[in-house]
C-alpha cells in the first residue's frame, strides 16, 4: 500500500534531480577468496560487510536536531505525507523530500517508515534500510538535505563536499550503465573528469582522476565492472580525497 502511495506522489509531483549515492554499498567475499563489492546485499551473511562514509562535521548544520529516535518526534506514517502536504512545502523542500522517497521506492520500502515536523519546520523523514536500521534524511525549508546516521550529521545535497563528489561521481557514472546495453568501462572513460586541486568544488557531474585510474587497476586484475568501480570508491582508501569508508557486519 505504501509502495504505490509513494509511486502515485512521485509520478505526480515530478522527482526532483538531487542524486544521492546508495544509502550501502556491501562488500562481499567470493568463494575464491576475492572481494566483490555491490549495491545489493551478499547471498551470505557471513561473507557480508557493510562500508559507511564517515565525512566530517559540517558546522551548520551540527546542531540539527533528530527526531526519529525521540519518543515525541517523528512518529506520522509515511503514507499521511501526500500529495497535497507535499505540494505546499516551499519548492526546494519538496524537491530534497521526493529526491529521497524515489531513492527508497527504487530500492524498496520496509515497515517502520515514518516523518515528522521538526520545530524549524524541516520534514524528518526516518526510513529503514535492508539491516532494520532507521537513517533519518531532514529537508530544511530553504532545500538541504541533510542525513543523521549512526550519530554522523552530513550533508547530501551541499556540491562543495568530498561527500557531494562521490555523490555525483557514483550517480553520474550509473546514469550511464543504466542504459541497456551500456558497457561500464565506456561510462568510466564518459565521465568528465574532475580538476585535480578540490576537485568537490562547484558542484561539477564529475569522478576525480583517482577513480578513474584505481578502476582501470581493478578491472586489469580481473574485477567486474560495476564491483572495480563500486571498489574504487568505497574500498581503502577511497579514490575520492576526504572520503574515509569504514567497514562493519
Amino acid at each position: 500500500m505504501t509502495r504505490i502511495h509513494i509511486g502515485l506522489m512521485l509520478l505526480l509531483l515530478g522527482a526532483a534531480g538531487i542524486a544521492t549515492a546508495e544509502d550501502t554499498i556491501y562488500k562481499c567475499k567470493s568463494r575464491d577468496g576475492s572481494h566483490v563489492f555491490s549495491d545489493k546485499p551478499c547471498a551470505a551473511a557471513k561473507d557480508m560487510q557493510q562500508i559507511r562514509i564517515e565525512p566530517a562535521r559540517v558546522p551548520d548544520i551540527a546542531e540539527i536536531q533528530p527526531l526519529c529516535a525521540s519518543e515525541d518526534g517523528a512518529r506520522r506514517a509515511l503514507g499521511a505525507l501526500n500529495r497535497k502536504l507535499l505540494g505546499s512545502l516551499p519548492k526546494a523542500q519538496r524537491d530534497a523530500v521526493t529526491s529521497v522517497l524515489a531513492e527508497y521506492a527504487r530500492k524498496g520500502e520496509h515497515p517502520g517508515a515514518r516523518w515528522g515536523r521538526g520545530a524549524d519546520d524541516s520534514v524528518h523523514l526516518c526510513l529503514p534500510t535492508f539491516a532494520k536500521e532507521i537513517v533519518e534524511h531532514v529537508a530544511t525549508v530553504d532545500g538541504k538535505l541533510v542525513q543523521i546516521r549512526g550519530g554522523m550529521v552530513s550533508y547530501q545535497n551541499d556540491p562543495d563536499t568530498p561527500l557531494a563528489l562521490l555523490d555525483r561521481c557514483e550517480q553520474t557514472w550509473r546514469s550511464c550503465t543504466d542504459v541497456e546495453g551500456a558497457n561500464p568501462d565506456s561510462c568510466v572513460t564518459q565521465v568528465p573528469t574532475c580538476d585535480r586541486n578540490e576537485p568537490w568544488k562547484g558542484g561539477r557531474n564529475c569522478c576525480p582522476i583517482q577513480c578513474k585510474t584505481a578502476y582501470n587497476e581493478r578491472r586489469a586484475n580481473g574485477e567486474m565492472g560495476s564491483s572495480a568501480f563500486l571498489g574504487a570508491l568505497y574500498g581503502v582508501p577511497s579514490c575520492v580525497p576526504g572520503i574515509v569508508p569504514r567497514t562493519e557486519r
